[in-house]
């Protein structure tokens, strides 16, 4: 009977613990290490992924993870649970072999030696007693069943050998991809093989994000506390009429008398709100909701083995969402401000239109006036042409340089627009002749040139702007026709008054604002016009210029209306008071010191 029992439990498949109870019952952590293994069993999200290691189903792994999120703590967890219950030999590459050698010393030997599962793996010093350094090293481990070699992506050679089992790539957007092909080809042939990849996203192509894409996408669903509908924590919430808001809300009336923000208010009021129930959820409601949550793939099309995740930090129950919010209106103000917030925050991929076309800040914007209040000592009405019609927005400007949307719409006629000009006592308007009704709007800016400017917008412009007098039946416009005989026509650098929109609109330029309830129609054409790196055929990166579907015409004006405004003088730095509204002032004959340059705003 004994030996039958002996042989049965000899027999008997293995009963192997999920790898997160062998986690917290194997593996401890020094006191200066901040990141627990035992802190998993609170981050539950991290429980499928870790799970992934055992199922012969799965052979790729990809977590796209913010910061603070237990990305590192759950990969060498694993990798750590592999080598202890599946030896086999792996290849754990970092950006360089210095990172692998700080890692190895600082991080994964510490825990090795603390992890008496993976410690009973090491050979022993037969003098000492103690683990053999000369087989465990800071980037060779040789362990009794198998291998762990750590290697730096500074070049091919560095990652090819012998093959291995589990391929672990870390930072995978900081290794170059030929070395990440070049690695790969370490398991080329096994039938039992894993990768295991991780990485803060950088760019949409050819890193964590296109890997995460081409897996099946997961992202994790809670329970909301108030209305039980499973959300997925969003920065940026997309509402049923389209318009877009932060997923953090806080008193939007935390500003100081400056007009900056008071943090600490800020800090006070903030707390995520659910996309379904607008119920608000807080950091205290976290820990349960996580526990309760549940991993949904996206992408149904995807390989069955390759499972890929993403996370961004509003999961961290170590970072509260009030922090987060003052982490954003604290950098979002600079490019790399923001960069650095999108790619380490909100896990994704920076992109050129990040910055161009987040209209989550469109309600920061908008300022207690309704449409049509009359705003601003100035009033300037902008004026895109089209085919058929004539697409407007009238803005009032203060002479500090404050602006405030008064009007924008669409109208049939020339008729329509002294309508609007009149209703809003406009000082100024500036339209757009460029196009296939040009003669017509010259004539139409000549019957109005005492208030009227005629336009045309330039690419590539030494100037912000020119002034021109323009004979609109002839084309002249050296003066023999005389000063009364001829429209004023403003050539617009785009390159100068486009990027100031973009600024203007995202907020990192103050002194820019709409009525309340803005329609979204209007914010839609303000953040159409955006920029995109692209390459070209021969390999040259490009950056072009592209438009929204929804068209940019209300974009066009705003940057007619800014050229205009810093023409006529309006919180230009040259002029201590406002600008001169009236007719223009006669050119003073230039010398010869002066000729042939161009006049940016000398009439005024």
């Amino acid at each position: 009977m004994s030996l039958y029992t002996n042989a049965r439990e000899l027999l008997a498949p293995r009963r192997l613990k999920p790898p997160v109870e062998w986690a917290f019952d194997n593996c401890k952590l020094r006191d200066n290490v901040t990141e627990l293994p035992g802190s998993l069993k609170i981050f539950d999200y991290a429980q499928l992924p870790m799970n992934d290691l055992v199922d012969p189903e799965v052979q790729k792994v990809t977590l796209c993870w913010a910061s603070q999120t237990s990305k590192s703590t759950t990969m060498y967890t694993g990798v750590a649970y592999l080598l202890s219950e599946f030896p086999k030999d792996t290849i754990w590459i970092m950006p360089s072999a210095e990172n692998a050698r700080n890692f190895s010393k600082g991080r994964w030997l510490p825990f090795l030696e603390d992890c008496a599962a993976l410690r009973a793996q090491c050979p022993i010093s037969a003098s000492s007693g103690r683990i053999d350094t000369d087989k465990i090293t800071n980037m060779r481990q040789e362990f009794l069943s198998c291998t762990l070699t750590f290697a730096g992506a500074g070049s091919e050679n560095n990652v090819k050998s012998a093959p291995v089992a589990y391929l672990v790539m870390d930072e995978i957007d900081e290794i170059a991809p030929d070395i990440r092909m070049a690695a790969k080809e370490r398991i080329k042939g096994r039938r039992e093989y894993k990768i295991i990849q991780t990485s803060t996203p950088t760019d949409e192509v050819g890193g964590v994000w296109e890997e995460y894409l081409n897996g099946d996408q997961r992202v994790y669903f809670m329970p909301c506390p108030h209305c039980g509908e499973f959300i997925d924590f969003q920065w940026r919430q997309t509402m049923p009429d389209g318009k877009q808001r932060y997923g953090i809300a806080f008193d939007e009336g935390a500003r100081l008398e400056s007009g900056e923000w008071d943090f600490d208010q800020v800090a006070r009021t903030s707390h995520y709100r659910c996309q379904c129930c607008d119920g608000e959820i807080l950091d205290a409601h976290k820990p349960q909701m996580i526990k309760q949550g549940e991993w949904r793939a996206q992408n149904l099309n995807a390989p069955r083995n390759h499972h890929s995740y993403h996370l961004n930090s509003l999961y961290a129950p170590a970072i509260t969402f009030a922090g987060l919010m003052v982490d954003w209106l604290q950098n979002c103000k600079t490019p790399h401000g923001l960069k650095k917030f999108v790619q380490g925050n909100l896990a994704e991929p920076w992109r050129e239109d990040w910055a161009n076309t987040d209209q989550a800040d469109a309600n920061q914007l908008e300022r207690d006036y309704q449409r049509g209040d009359l705003q601003g000592e100035y009033r300037i009405l902008g004026v895109d042409t089209q085919t058929d019609h004539f697409r407007y927005v009238v803005r009032g400007i203060e002479s500090s340089g404050d602006s405030y949307l008064i009007d924008y719409g669409s109208v049939a006629s020339f008729t329509d627009l002294d309508r609007v000009f009149s209703q809003h006592h406009c000082h100024k308007a500036i339209i757009d002749c460029a196009g296939d009704r040009t003669q017509e709007i010259y004539e139409e800016v000549y019957r109005r040139r005492n208030n009227w400017f005629g336009s045309r917008g330039w690419d590539k412009m030494e100037e912000p702007y020119r002034l021109q007098r323009k004979d609109p039946f002839t084309g002249d416009h050296k003066g023999r026709a005389g000063k009364m005989g001829k429209i004023l026509y403003l050539h617009v650098n785009k390159g100068v008054w486009e990027p100031e929109i973009v600024q203007l609109r995202s907020g990192q330029m103050s002194g820019f604002y709409t009525f309340q309830g803005t329609p979204k129609d209007y914010f839609d054409q303000l953040f159409a016009v955006y920029w995109k790196k692209e390459t070209d055929r021969s390999g040259h990166i490009k950056v072009r210029r592209k438009v929204k579907r929804c068209g940019d015409h209300y974009f066009d004006c705003e940057c007619l209306i800014r050229a205009l405004s810093k023409f006529i003088g309006i919180a230009r730095v040259d002029r201590q008071g406002g600008p001169i509204i009236g007719e223009p002032a006669p050119k003073k004959k230039k010398n010869r010191a002066t000729a042939g340059r161009s006049s940016t705003g000398g009439f005024w």
